[in-house]
Parts: structure tokens; C-alpha cells; sequence
């Protein structure tokens, strides 16, 4: 009788992989704008590398394909003074025996299993930064906000104490407020390298949430997330501090993450209970909230025109330039492994607007169900 060896998620396999053996893949619907790619430079320069890029390796060539990740491999590659810190190195994981279908889903899964700020616990935020002192050109550099969207928080949370609606704060009822903390660059590890190396595991009940993660993550992409952990494995670690008084780990980033493992019983009894983490050095709070939003808000969002060619394209099946095949992959397969609903699918595999398809006919030409 042969015993069934344990399961290893991917994330206990980082790995650092040279730059140049690194490319992109065709398939990735994810943009990002300047002022978010300049926050993920910002994040990864403070905090140093926390997730690594999860790539498939094309055994021919011996290249590694992006999978997820792809901006955090521009970053790396593209910023003078990360890439030099990183020594010209890339930390990955590397997802095996994959068909390039599979490896379009898990693309697709690893981008739109994320959620959105939700903009009342983002002021919060920034009122517990200005009361704890943080000026507004900290939190602008920090969070990567613009001076509007700050003061428009700072709004929200003005209407938020005159209606009682905000918890009170120590520094409300102070006359002064007090004084910045000033703390270094928080990278600072001692062998030199990223964090995104040091991931070690922790039981799930020695991880809890911190009071402000300001992300939400809708049910479909919670179900989604689950699907990615549970075909994929983990690939990523949740980044947390360690509360030496409290003797538990605070969650950074990867809440939800966490909240799958946790919650999920047929993820927590395969990973054995145990929560991948990498651990930040000690910080002060101003510092870990920033972190926190950091590393929501350094993410992109969908190109509708790119995600309706590659359902187009998974649908009607195609070859590649290196000969691999896709065949047509069903309705029922993209809404499970892309996590759409029905009417997501219909409208990315016509993207075209009703209106326009019914432009220029007459009013009673017009189904009832479109009119």
C-alpha cells in the first residue's frame, strides 16, 4: 500500500528566476494606469517584493510565461533601482502540466478574483492617518491618491462626524494633533532579499483581520477565488505583521485569501490547516495601513475589448503560432473557470451595444425584450 504524498501549494516554491527568461503572455485582459503602476513601484520600494509572478514554463524554449503577475515583472524589470536591489532576479512560482486553456483561465481567475474600495472605510482611513498626524502629501505618496480624491475623503469624513455616523477617535476630542512618527524605509531584510522569499506557514488561528482593510470582494468573485486556490493551488502568500503582544499575525494583504482558507473545509484540510505568510518587519500603524491600501489599490482592471477576444477566442477555439490547440470551450466552461455570469458571457461574446445592432430600424422592428 502506497501512501498519497501530502500537497504543497505553489507559494512554498518561490523561486528566483533571471529577468530575460521571463515573457509575457497573449492573453492577459489586465491594464493598469500610470498613477497605479507607480503606486506598485511605491509598494514594492517600501515594503519589497511580497507576491511573487506565477508562471508556467514552455519546456521547449525553456521560458516562463506569465500567468499573473505581469506588472509586477514590468516593475521589476523596468524600475533601475528595484531591478538592481532584486539583482536582475524575478521571484516565482511555477504552475506545472497546465494546457494553455487552463493557463488562460488561470489568468483570468488570478485578475478578476479581486475586489473594489469601498469609498466610506477609505475615509475612515485617512482619518485615522490625519489624526495620527500624517499630513496630506504623506498620505498622497504613500497611498497614491491625488490631492482631490484626498480631499473628497476627508469630505466624507467630516459629514460622517456631524452626523455621528464615524466611530469617535482619541485624537477627535484633542486640541493638538500628534506629532508624525518618522520611520525609515521598512525594507530591510537581512539576508537582502524580498520578503516573497521568507514564506513560511502559520496556522489559520493565529491569523487575524486588521480594522482597516478598506477592499470588497463581491460573492462571485469570493466563489471565484476559491476555484482559483482549490485547480491552482496557492500562489500567493498573505502578507501580515506580526502582533508580538497579542501573539498573532494582523493580515496586510490576501484578507480574502485568508477568509478562503479559513472558511473553505476541503482547502484547509488539503493545505493542513496552515495559512502561507510572508512577514513584514515591525511597523508603526500609519505605516501598515498604508501597506494595506498599497497593496489594493496597485491593481488593475479589465480591458472589456481584450476579454471579449479572448472569450471570443476560447469559444471558437484556435491554434497558436507554436501549434498548441484550444479547442471551442463551452458557455457552462468559461462561466466556471472565468467566473461570469450568463449575461457577462453573452454581452463579451457580442460586445457590440443593443443600440447600435437596431440603429436606424423602426421602433416596432424592435424586439420587445431590447426595447
Amino acid at each position: 500500500m502506497t501512501t498519497a504524498e501530502p500537497y504543497v501549494s505553489p507559494v512554498y516554491r518561490v523561486q528566483a528566476v533571471p529577468l530575460e527568461t521571463v515573457h509575457a503572455n497573449a492573453y492577459n485582459p489586465n491594464e493598469v494606469a500610470p498613477p497605479e503602476r507607480e503606486l506598485l513601484e511605491t509598494s514594492i520600494w517600501e515594503d519589497g517584493i511580497t507576491q511573487p509572478v506565477v508562471v508556467a514554463r514552455d519546456n521547449d524554449s525553456g521560458a516562463y510565461e506569465v500567468v499573473d503577475g505581469y506588472h509586477r515583472y514590468l516593475t521589476v524589470r523596468d524600475t533601475p533601482r528595484i531591478r538592481d536591489r532584486e539583482d536582475g532576479l524575478l521571484p516565482v512560482v511555477v504552475l506545472e502540466g497546465k494546457s494553455l486553456a487552463e493557463r488562460m483561465a488561470s489568468t483570468i481567475r488570478h485578475n478578476r478574483a479581486r475586489g473594489t474600495h469601498d469609498p466610506e472605510l477609505m475615509a475612515q482611513i485617512v482619518g485615522e492617518l490625519v489624526d495620527s498626524g500624517m499630513r496630506d502629501a504623506w498620505i498622497i505618496r504613500h497611498l497614491g491618491m491625488s490631492q482631490d480624491e484626498v480631499r473628497q475623503l476627508r469630505a466624507i469624513v467630516g459629514v460622517q462626524k456631524v452626523y455621528g455616523l464615524a466611530a469617535p477617535r482619541p485624537a477627535d476630542a484633542e486640541d493638538e494633533l500628534p506629532a508624525a512618527p518618522v520611520q525609515p524605509e521598512l525594507f530591510s531584510v537581512e539576508d537582502g532579499r524580498s520578503p516573497v522569499y521568507h514564506v513560511q506557514a502559520v496556522p489559520v488561528g493565529a491569523v487575524r483581520a486588521n480594522a482597516y482593510n478598506p477592499n470588497i470582494v463581491k460573492p462571485r468573485e469570493m466563489r471565484l477565488l476559491e476555484t482559483s486556490m482549490w485547480e491552482d493551488g496557492i500562489t500567493q502568500p498573505v502578507v501580515v505583521y506580526y502582533d508580538e503582544e497579542a501573539g498573532a499575525y494582523e493580515v496586510v494583504d490576501g484578507y480574502h485569501r485568508y477568509l478562503t482558507v479559513r472558511d473553505t473545509r476541503r482547502i484547509r484540510d488539503r493545505e493542513g490547516g496552515m495559512l502561507p505568510v510572508v512577514v513584514l518587519p515591525e511597523a508603526d500603524l500609519p505605516r501598515r495601513m498604508a501597506s494595506t491600501v498599497r497593496h489594493n489599490r496597485a491593481r488593475g482592471t479589465h480591458d472589456i475589448r481584450r476579454m471579449s477576444a479572448i472569450v471570443q477566442s476560447a469559444a471558437a477555439g484556435y491554434t497558436t503560432a507554436t501549434g498548441e490547440t484550444i479547442e471551442g470551450k463551452s458557455d457552462a466552461w468559461m462561466m466556471k473557470h472565468f467566473g461570469m455570469s450568463a449575461e457577462e458571457l453573452l454581452q463579451r461574446k457580442d460586445p457590440k451595444p443593443l443600440a447600435d445592432r437596431f440603429r436606424g430600424r423602426a421602433f416596432s422592428e424592435v424586439p420587445d425584450a431590447v426595447a
